[in-house]
């Protein structure tokens, strides 16, 4: 697929998401809520943005939380064109390479991502508003990368794409970046891994091992492996004083 062709396609994407012109994408809450994908971040070990799973209808992505926030909304969106778009592929572990990768259907996943969290018309409206048709400075690159959600190095590879930046002025914005956004008030959460929220799942699929559970076509074991592997052992082993409430809370209302 040429460059003009995954742009197309993900303006065509943000239209039947009911994203707006201008506006960020919550790329999480796209997933989970319309897309029905179920997504983990946990920390991963080794090279790896993250990777996906399909099976017939079902899909999942897992991302690596030891990334910055900004890359792993950029791996999400990533990810999310593999599962839409790369029809016969089951799975894919993906690396942390580069934006121009020699593989088509990565480099190509890549670019759907910049254009998905950053399209072309957008970054320049933004741009012109915040800078009123003047020289973009530092300050500009840290407000637009807080706008749209997504790191400093794909702020900067969207700005040269577009011509709103040189190569030189690009080299020389790389660094510093978490100092100089607190400096300006922002929170810096974006730039930083997320490791220390543990894992995150933003899945029914707690819910949808229990349903299979309950009508017969998985064994108790199999649901407990389930669940292990989705990471929800605390359902499993959590603190029975929760149980035992609940069950009392049901009799109470059976009561009635």
């Amino acid at each position: 697929m040429n460059y003009d062709e995954i742009k197309f396609k993900a303006a065509e994407t943000r239209k039947n998401l009911g994203i707006g012109q201008y506006d960020m994408v919550d790329i999480f809450k796209v997933l989970k809520d319309i897309e029905n994908i179920s997504l983990i971040i946990t920390k991963i070990k080794g090279n790896i943005s993250g990777f996906f799973m399909r099976h017939k209808e079902a899909g999942l992505i897992v991302i690596n939380a030891s990334r910055s926030l900004g890359h792993q909304h950029f791996t999400a969106a990533h990810e999310f064109y593999h599962i839409k778009y790369d029809i016969g592929m089951s799975g894919k572990v993906c690396p942390i390479n580069k934006f121009e990768e020699e593989y088509q259907n990565e480099r190509d996943a890549n670019h759907f991502a910049a254009h998905l969290l950053v399209p072309d018309n957008a970054l320049e409206y933004m741009i012109l508003k915040r800078t009123k048709g003047q020289q973009i400075t530092l300050n500009d690159v840290i407000f637009l990368e807080n706008y749209f959600q997504v790191s400093h190095k794909l702020m900067l590879l969207r700005l040269k794409s577009i011509g709103a930046i040189t190569s030189k002025l690009y080299d020389s914005l790389e660094k510093n970046i978490i100092k100089n956004a607190a400096q300006l008030g922002y929170n810096t959460d974006l730039y930083r891994n997320t490791e220390n929220k543990g894992t995150q799942i933003y899945s029914d699929y707690a819910e949808l091992a229990q349903t299979l559970l309950d009508s017969g076509r998985i064994t108790y074991g199999k649901y407990e492996e389930l669940l292990l592997d989705g990471g929800y052992a605390d359902i499993l082993y959590g603190d029975n004083e929760e149980s035992e409430g609940a069950e009392n809370a049901f009799e109470d209302a059976d009561s009635f």
